[in-house]
C-alpha cells in the first residue's frame, strides 16, 4: 500500500520516491511507488500534477489500494525526486477548504444544505437543496464565510473509527468504511473529508460567490475562493477600464451608455434590413422582367439561401402563372430554390426530386415552394434544362 504523504502534510511539494512497479490499463502507462506526494482525483477535487524524475505526472488515481500515478513516460524501479505543482495543488486546498466554509455558513445560518460539489479548472460549485435562493442570502453567506476566513481559525484533521464517528455531530454521515478522516475547521465544522486543505482558514484567501442557477431541482451556487477570486476581480477591473475607454464613460454610467449602443445598433440593424429588402424587392424585377416564357431561372455564386428564398417568394407573389429556379453554386456544392406563382399547375416536390437526383444531397418543401442542394459533378446548366423539362410536363399537362 503506498504511503500517502499529503495525509501527514498538506503542503510538501516534494520528496524522494520509489518506483516499485509499471502497469497499463484503459488510461494510459502508470508507475506504482511507496510513497506519494499526489493527491489522487476523489470527492469533487481534481487531481495533482507535476513530475517524478523526467516523468510528468499526467493524472493520478485509486484503485483498490494502489495510487496510480499515469506519467508520459515509463520509469525503471529505483528512487527518483517528486515534484509537486504546488500552484496547482495550493489552489485546490483553497477551493476545497472554501467549499468547507461556504456550506457550513449556508446549513447553519440559512437551513440550505449541500447535496454535491464540484472543483473544476475555472470555478468550483456547490447544489443546494432548494430550489430557489434571494440574493441577499447569498449575500449574507457570502459576507459570514469571509468573516471565517479573516479570524484565522485552524484546520485541522484526525482518524477516527465508523464506531467514533457515529457518536460525533458530523456535518453528514460518512460515506465510506473502515477508519474515517475528519477535517475539522474549529467552532465551524466537522466532515469526513479526504481532500487536502490549508492549516488555516486565512489561507483560504477570500470567497466571492460568483453566479447562481436552477440545477436538478435545487440551486447550483458558483464561487472562487483565493488566487481564482483575485484573478476573477482583476479580469473584471481590466474588461471594465477597457469599457470605460472605449465608451468614453465614467465607471457609473457604463451601463447606460451600453444601452444607448444598443440602441443604436438595433436601429442600424433595422435600417439595413429594411434597405436590404428593398434591394432584394429591385432585384426581383429585374428577374421577372427577363423571364418571356413561363419560367425564370437565375445562377448566382456563394448566394445565402435566405436570399434566394425572398427573391423566389417576391417573383412567384407577382407572377401568377410563373415557375421560379434559383440557383447557387459554392465549390463543388450546389444550392437552389424553386416556387411557382399561386395559379401555376404542378407540385413543385417533382420538380425538386428531379433536381436532387443531379446531386448527393437532400431537399425538401410543399407543392408551391421547395429548396435543396448537395455536392454536384453536374454543370450548372444542366440544373436548369431539367428544372425546364419538368415544368414543360406541368404546362402540356393543363
Amino acid at each position: 500500500m503506498t504511503l500517502k504523504m499529503y495525509y501527514g502534510d498538506p503542503e510538501i511539494a516534494q520528496a524522494t520516491v520509489e518506483v516499485i512497479g509499471l502497469g497499463q490499463d484503459e488510461k494510459g502507462q502508470y508507475i506504482l511507488t511507496n510513497q506519494t506526494i499526489f493527491y489522487p482525483e476523489g470527492g469533487g477535487q481534481p487531481a495533482d500534477t507535476g513530475f517524478i524524475g523526467g516523468a510528468a505526472v499526467l493524472d493520478v488515481q485509486s484503485s483498490q489500494e494502489e495510487i496510480r500515478h499515469y506519467t508520459d513516460m515509463p520509469l525503471s524501479n529505483g528512487e527518483y525526486p517528486a515534484q509537486l505543482d504546488w500552484n496547482k495543488r495550493f489552489d485546490h486546498m483553497q477551493q476545497h477548504a472554501g467549499q468547507h466554509v461556504l456550506s457550513a455558513v449556508f446549513a447553519d445560518r440559512h437551513n440550505l444544505h449541500t447535496t454535491s460539489f464540484h472543483l473544476g479548472e475555472e470555478r468550483v460549485s456547490i447544489d443546494l437543496d432548494a430550489a430557489e435562493i434571494p440574493q441577499e442570502v447569498l449575500a449574507a453567506a457570502e459576507a459570514a464565510a469571509n468573516d471565517v476566513i479573516r479570524r484565522h481559525l485552524p484546520i485541522t484533521t484526525e482518524w477516527v473509527t465508523e464506531e467514533q464517528a457515529k457518536s460525533m455531530s458530523l456535518r453528514k454521515p460518512p460515506a465510506v468504511k473502515g477508519d474515517i478522516r475528519l477535517v475539522k475547521i474549529d467552532g465551524v465544522d466537522l466532515n469526513a473529508c479526504g481532500g487536502t486543505h490549508p492549516k488555516n482558514t486565512s489561507d483560504i484567501g477570500l470567497i466571492k460567490i460568483i453566479s447562481a442557477e436552477k440545477a436538478k431541482g435545487g440551486t447550483r451556487v458558483y464561487f472562487l475562493c483565493g488566487g481564482r477570486a483575485f484573478g476573477h476581480f482583476k479580469l473584471l477591473i481590466e474588461t471594465t477600464d477597457e469599457l470605460v475607454r472605449q465608451l468614453n464613460s465614467p465607471l457609473k454610467d457604463l451601463p447606460g451608455a451600453a444601452d444607448a449602443l444598443l440602441e443604436e445598433k438595433a436601429a442600424i440593424e433595422k435600417e439595413l434590413k429594411d434597405t436590404r429588402s428593398k434591394l432584394l424587392e429591385a432585384e426581383s424585377f429585374g428577374i421577372q422582367s427577363a423571364a418571356n416564357t413561363a419560367t425564370a431561372e437565375r445562377i448566382f455564386y456563394n448566394r445565402p439561401v435566405k436570399e434566394l428564398q425572398q427573391l423566389a417568394r417576391m417573383v412567384a407573389a407577382r407572377e401568377k402563372h410563373s415557375y421560379i429556379l434559383l440557383l447557387s453554386a459554392e465549390g463543388k456544392g450546389v444550392r437552389f430554390v424553386c416556387a411557382k406563382g399561386e395559379e401555376a399547375q404542378g407540385d413543385m416536390r417533382e420538380v425538386l426530386g428531379e433536381l436532387l437526383a443531379l446531386t448527393d444531397g437532400k431537399g425538401g418543401g410543399n407543392p408551391g415552394f421547395v429548396q435543396g442542394g448537395g455536392n454536384t459533378e453536374c454543370e450548372n446548366e444542366q440544373f436548369i434544362r431539367t428544372f425546364q423539362k419538368a415544368v414543360k410536363k406541368f404546362r402540356e399537362n393543363l
